[in-house]
Formats: C-alpha cells, structure tokens, sequence
C-alpha cells in the first residue's frame, strides 16, 4: 500500500509538471505570435511617417462593403479566452504551491514517510515559476486587451468625424479605400491657431504633391477658438486644395478628440503646445502620430517612392 500510495504521488507529480510544461509553451507561442500585433501608434517627434506594409499594386473594382468594416470583431476572437487560459492556470499553479509548502516543511523537519527534500523543492520551484510566468502573461494579456478596446474605441470616433469640403460634409470614414468618394489620407493638425496656420503655410509649396499623394489637411482649433481665429483658417484653407475644415458637430467627437490627444501627450510627457498631427491611413486606422508640424515633404516622397517602385498604396 505505501508502494502504491507513493507511486500515484510520483504520478500526479509528473502530471502537474506536464501540465505546467504544456501551459508555458502554449502562453510562449501565443507572445510570439502576438510580436505582429500593432495597437495604438504611439506619439513620436515631427516628421514621424506611418509604418508601410507592402502589397503588389493591382487595379480593384469598387466595392460598397469591405472586411474592413469588422476588423474590430475580428482581429483577436480569442483575447479574453486567453485571458481566462492564463488566469486559470496561474490559479491552480498557486493552488499547488501553497500545498507544498507544507510538504516541503514535512521533509525538512524529517516528518516519517516524507518525501526527499530535493524531489519536493523541485516541485515547488516548478508551481512557483509557472504561477510567475501566468500570473505575467494574465497581466500583458489584459493591458493589451486595454489597449485594443481603446483603439477600437477611438477609430470608432474618427470613423465619424465630420469633414467640410466644397462638395457638403462627409465624416472621415466616406474617404477610406473601396469607398464611393475619392479615398484621401486625412491629417488632422491639432492646436492653436498659430500652429493650424503654420501647418497650411508650409504644406502650400507641395500642393500639387499632396493631392497626387491624397493627403488631406484637416486643421482642427483646440480649446475654445474666436470668431478671428476660425476666420482666418477659413481664409487660409480657401487658398489650398488639399485642406478641409471640421464640419458641424453636435455630438461633441472633434472635442472627445482634441481632449484624448492631450491626455496621451502629457501621459508620455510631451509639450502639448506644440500641437498634434494624426495621419488616418486609408484603411481607416492611424498610421502615425506626432507633435509639432508635419514635414510635407517627406511624406509626400514617400507615397510617390512607393508608387513609383509598384508597391501598394491602398492601406497606408
């Protein structure tokens, strides 16, 4: 019977060293795979351009409705299963230390029928590193599902934002790729109207650039703005073909806008008196954040490079 009993306490020791085994190569596969992942672009310094993925160029017929629309249901199905996965198996691992311990205290004290020593503190440093190592990847997996719940929130909120152009108002999201308007890479510049000024006065000599690489100056006065001020970037927008202004907007979104830029600035400990710059790819997310004024030329080059070596320009 003593054979017995210590030959099934050999084998769940085995189990459970399996089990934590399995546990950590499966949370190990599951981080790398994730190194692809791109959330939120994170505020850099001026002149900052959006990560490119390259995709043979091709003609595409139009089409009403894209995949893209779903990509907020789609891009990570099983977030919160891996979510509960970890968690789970950080609780049990605890669950098995704390009843070592006392096993350990066992052998140690030279308790009759113990377990060695060494077998017990081995067990014990297997519970302890796997309870670590879940209880880690628990805690990535619910900042980064912070983090996707957030981005999906705020492109929820460029989608509709409203844009004033000669032909009526439109909200950011008619301007994505495979829609009927023309697609167009917004540029939002927030800030003060000296900032607003100096983003259109600069970008004017690469007009031409600019519209052949479908950017679209959208200058955005932050906090409250006079008459004067929205005046003279009406004026100053009216001279430029790449530039249209924030239409009408009675519920609140270019303010929520304007309010979650500055608080992402002054959470990574930025001046956010030198105004912000979102780039809105043509797929509808951001490709790049910056302060300070966009360097127009550089970013315009970088369409036309694309373009001129055959590389996709739908979805940047």
């Amino acid at each position: 019977m003593v054979d017995s009993a210590a030959a099934r306490r050999r084998c769940y020791r085995q189990c459970g060293r399996i089990a934590c085994f399995v546990s950590l190569l499966a949370a190990c596969l599951s981080t790398l795979r994730e190194v692809g992942f791109v959330g939120n672009a994170k505020i850099t310094s001026a002149g900052a351009s959006s990560e490119l993925i390259p995709r043979r160029a091709g003609p595409e017929p139009f089409k009403p409705f894209s995949n893209d629309k779903l990509r907020a249901e789609t891009e990570e199905p099983f977030a919160k299963a891996k979510i509960a996965l970890f968690g789970f198996g950080a609780a049990l691992s605890g669950v098995g230390f704390l009843f070592i311990v006392p096993r350990l205290i066992g052998s140690l004290a030279g308790a009759p029928r113990a377990a060695p020593v060494g077998s017990v503190a081995t067990d014990l440093a297997i519970n302890l590193v796997a309870t670590l190592s879940l209880a880690y990847l628990t805690y990535q997996e619910i900042n980064t599902e912070t983090v996707r719940v957030q981005a999906k929130e705020e492109g929820s909120l460029i989608a509709r934002l409203p844009l004033q152009l000669e032909g009526g108002t439109f909200k950011i999201s008619d301007f994505r790729a495979l829609r009927q308007q023309r697609a167009r890479r917004p540029v939002l510049c927030i800030g003060s109207r000296d900032f607003c000024m100096e983003c259109i006065e600069s970008s004017l000599p690469v007009s031409e650039a600019m519209d052949r690489s479908d950017f679209l100056l959208v200058p955005v006065l932050s906090g409250s703005s006079s008459e004067a001020e929205r005046a003279s970037i009406l004026e100053a927008a009216n001279k430029h073909k790449c530039v249209a202004l924030p239409g009408k907007d009675r519920e609140g979104s270019w303010e929520q806008l304007c309010q979650l830029q500055e608080e992402q600035v002054r959470q990574q400990g930025m001046d956010e008196g030198q105004g912000q710059v979102m780039i809105i790819k043509k797929n509808g997310r951001v490709g790049a954040r910056f302060v300070g004024v966009p360097d127009w030329s550089s970013l315009t080059s970088e369409v036309a490079a694309r373009t001129r070596i055959g590389l996709d320009t739908t979805n940047i």
